[in-house]
């Protein structure tokens, strides 16, 4: 009867395990995930914050996406490769932003290369003919998708000149240095599984995070859209 007893309560002890650890590992993800939403928002920020080297607040106000990449790594000796991971966002017909999808960046080089870097990458989407078919697919920046390098400042832009012919124009921030830069060879992808915990939605997909009106705003995005915003009026002076 002892053995009975012993043999029921190891499955009992291993069950209440298992029941305990899965909610702390859920909010252990959700805090990381929440963490890089403000990294992301931290990183865009900053680069808004320069008058002579942010991206161009008409640029963005008439742009239907942006991707920005938090913490690139690149590097290598001969042969080198990068990955990052960061958000989307895109417009909405109301003219305000969508929530952010997960994304992750990855690709490869070629040349003499020596040692590792981490720059910070903002894709600014400019037409909707581009953007619709990201949405599709993931997609190579210069492959299905051409990279312009993207003009820099308020100076350097005539506000009466159009943005659609560039499909996407790419930004770099690395080691203090910012300006445009083409990135071909790498490749953007949505990232499923932060998405899915990100939302709590298992069967969630991009096109549904962008259009969904009833789909509630997590609150660590609230900060987001509002750099956003003052970003696209050239109001941010944190720095």
């Amino acid at each position: 009867m002892i053995k009975s007893r012993a043999a029921v309560a190891l499955p009992l002890a291993g069950l209440l395990s298992v029941t305990l650890i899965a909610p702390a590992l859920a909010d252990s993800r959700q805090e990381d995930l929440n963490n890089k939403v403000d990294q992301v928002t931290r990183v865009f920020e900053e680069i808004m914050s320069v008058s002579n080297t942010r991206i161009p607040p008409t640029l963005l106000a008439r742009s239907e996406g942006i991707i920005i990449i938090q913490g690139l790594v690149q590097a290598g000796f001969i042969f080198g490769g990068r990955r990052g991971s960061g958000l989307m966002v895109v417009r909405q017909p109301d003219g305000t932003w969508s929530n952010p999808a997960f994304v992750s960046l990855t690709g490869g080089s070629f040349g003499l290369q020596i040692g590792a870097q981490s720059s910070d990458i903002v894709f600014v989407f400019p037409n909707r003919e581009t953007l619709n078919r990201v949405l599709t697919s993931s997609f190579n920046v210069g492959g299905s998708v051409s990279g312009t390098a993207g003009p820099v400042g308020d100076s350097a832009v005539d506000p009466a000149r159009g943005f659609d012919n560039a499909p996407v124009y790419t930004y770099s921030r690395s080691s203090g240095l910012f300006g445009g830069v083409t990135l071909d060879g790498s490749n953007i992808a949505f990232d499923r599984s932060r998405n899915r915990d990100f939302y709590g939605d298992q069967s969630i997909t991009p096109r549904a995070i962008f259009t969904d009106p009833f789909r509630p705003t997590p609150v660590v995005v609230n900060s987001l859209h509002e750099v956003l915003r003052k970003a696209e009026a050239g109001t941010i002076s944190r720095y």
